[in-house]
């Protein structure tokens, strides 16, 4: 059997954009060159996390979660998801969660920090990024492997900036809006499309890319075609 170790911000960014290209990556370790983000963004994410620690972010200001704030920077792995029909394949997911929100109950809700524009529309992709660490820390690869108490929810952080100001003594603010949203997690759900989607789509032969994939207009300038076998 074949072990493929999905990372999560491949559903939310390959696996969307080029299903060609994500089966290129898992299948025959043919990657797109990296996107390279600028640091500050990281930056900022880091700073609004850093902030709010250990704080009740209801307590904060309003719209925000009831419920503290925590720090995770945990590397999770999962148990193995297996499709019967495909019984050489199993998928194994593996990354990183940036924090997580300790509910009154106890359960913890996975959550991630974005400095982008605040529009619900481009936030959807992230969904299934989300529910892939509640997914490890829910279950576990091993008793070794980080875990948490795990509630149906999930949710992004999400700073639009919209200024910037200098003050006399060279002190620079950039200042904006910031927005929760909170999704719903559902582990079957989320277990059957990995079951029923990406698994058939790895076991299978590699599909053909559409005219516009981003990746395969690149490839063209330089005199790729793609042929079937």
């Amino acid at each position: 059997m074949q072990t493929i170790f999905l990372s999560p911000s491949d559903l939310a960014f390959l696996f969307l954009e080029s299903p060609w290209a994500f089966h290129q990556k898992y299948r025959q370790n043919i990657k797109r060159p990296p996107l390279v983000l600028p640091k500050i963004f990281n930056s900022i994410d880091a700073s609004i996390k850093m902030k709010y620690l250990d704080k009740n972010m209801s307590e904060v200001c309003s719209g925000m979660p009831n419920g503290i704030l925590q720090s995770a920077d945990q590397w999770v792995k999962s148990k193995p998801i297996v499709n019967p029909k495909y019984p050489d394949y199993e998928i194994i997911i593996r990354g990183k969660i940036d924090g997580t929100i300790k509910n009154p109950d106890g359960t913890y809700s996975v959550i991630d920090f974005k400095t982008t524009e605040i529009n619900e529309n481009h936030l959807d992709k992230y969904i299934q990024q989300l529910s892939c660490y509640s997914y490890c820390l829910q279950n576990p690869n091993s008793s070794r492997d980080f875990s948490l108490p795990i509630s149906d929810k999930v949710g992004l952080f999400v700073f639009e900036p919209s200024s910037f100001s200098i003050d006399s003594n060279s002190n620079a603010n950039l200042s904006g809006q910031i927005k929760y949203f909170e999704y719903d997690y559902d582990k079957n759900k989320f277990e059957d499309f990995i079951r029923n989607q990406i698994i058939p789509l790895l076991a299978s032969d590699e599909p053909k890319p559409k005219d516009d994939e981003p990746y395969y207009v690149f490839l063209k300038q330089f005199g790729f075609e793609y042929t079937e076998e």
